[in-house]
């Protein structure tokens, strides 16, 4: 229900030249905007993804932020923004599985969309959210009405956003546990179960004819294996996780994660000989940039299929790959069984 002159009006009904309710980022007030679009689009679930890419809807509880707000159950996608302390903060970041949840009912759904000449702050359910703002992906909705919308370019957050977007953890986790402690205040129970999880890697080698190569021993956080003569590359295989998950929605980092490496050694009868290819800016097929570091030395994250190579091998003499493993998991192994639903998303 989107805040109008004339009242709370639901957002399908909203056409191409009606007014809405803004808010003024730095003064609070309110303004009236034309809509200048309208459009649609029909989201069906792909449920062997991670939820937050799998296209359900997010649910906000009635009273979820406060007294009010919003003033019933919201439905909207995990990309949406919410308006906090001046700033966009994308839903997905806020859910915390008791007032704020993924809603795994509905796995069919038509969302809208309504944009004004700049965009916008405006109330729906009594909740500051968002305009719309093409980025990019208009053509992806079936436009409302008789007049079409063209010549339009696409338009940016750091330029064209009514408020700055927030996805810095400094700025979402402290949110993130409010909203969730009120959760707790109000006696929001848990909507499903916790995630099985996993801390252990399940980290081996494969070698490019696909044998399998175990850990021989491992210590001190440094994995060992032998290394038969002639293989000159492998790949250094896991379990992943993404940070989104293993530490809270709040971190804006969802790659999927395997181990982080720090040094690699490879001993050859009495010769030792680091392995750095995958600490360099060309670093081979597999390996992460940047990103969630709970370490400052130079390091890099796997992708759970990370290639390594060795360089020239001994010809007759077994090797014995070092692997210093700095963090990794835990590891979300939950199959989940969706129940198939049809739903209008109208919030």
């Amino acid at each position: 229900m989107i805040r109008t002159p004339a009242g709370d009006v639901a957002v399908e009904n909203i056409k191409i030249g009606d007014m809405v309710v803004t808010w003024g980022n730095r003064h609070n007030t309110e303004t009236l905007r034309e809509v200048v679009w309208s459009g649609s689009q029909t989201v069906r679930v792909r449920p062997h993804l991670p939820d937050d890419e799998a296209g359900y809807p997010v649910r906000i509880v009635k009273d979820a932020i406060a007294d009010g707000v919003p003033y019933k159950d919201m439905l909207i996608t995990a990309e949406h923004c919410l308006f906090f302390d001046g700033k966009f903060v994308p839903v997905r970041m806020l859910v915390n599985g008791r007032s704020i949840f993924y809603d795994k009912s509905i796995t069919s759904y038509d969302y809208y969309h309504i944009e004004t000449a700049q965009h916008s702050v405006i109330m729906a359910d009594g909740m500051l959210s968002e305009s719309y703002l093409d980025t990019g992906n208009r053509r992806n909705f079936h436009q409302a009405g008789n007049v079409v919308r063209i010549g339009s370019s696409p338009r940016n957050w750091a330029d064209d956003a009514a408020a700055p977007l927030a996805v810095n953890r400094d700025f979402v986790e402290p949110l993130f546990h409010r909203i969730g402690e009120r959760a707790i205040a109000s006696g929001h129970a848990p909507r499903s179960e916790p995630p099985i999880v996993e801390t252990n890697a399940d980290l081996h080698l494969v070698t490019k004819t696909g044998a399998v190569l175990r850990t021989m021993r491992e210590a001190n956080g440094h994995a060992f294996f032998m290394i038969p003569p002639g293989i000159e590359e492998v790949r250094i295989m896991s379990r992943t996780g993404r940070p989104s998950d293993m530490v809270g929605p709040y971190v804006d980092d969802r790659r999927h994660l395997g181990v982080l490496v720090r040094s690699i050694k490879l001993f050859e009868g009495n010769i030792a000989r680091p392995v750095t290819s995958h600490l360099a800016p060309d670093a081979p097929a597999g390996w992460h940039d940047g990103g969630y570091m709970p370490c400052k030395e130079p390091c890099r994250w796997t992708d759970g299929q990370a290639t390594l190579p060795l360089g020239h091998r001994h010809p007759t003499l077994m090797g014995l790959l070092c692997i210093e493993i700095i963090a990794g998991g835990p590891y979300n192994v939950e199959k989940d069984n969706i129940p198939q639903n049809d739903t209008r998303l109208t919030a």
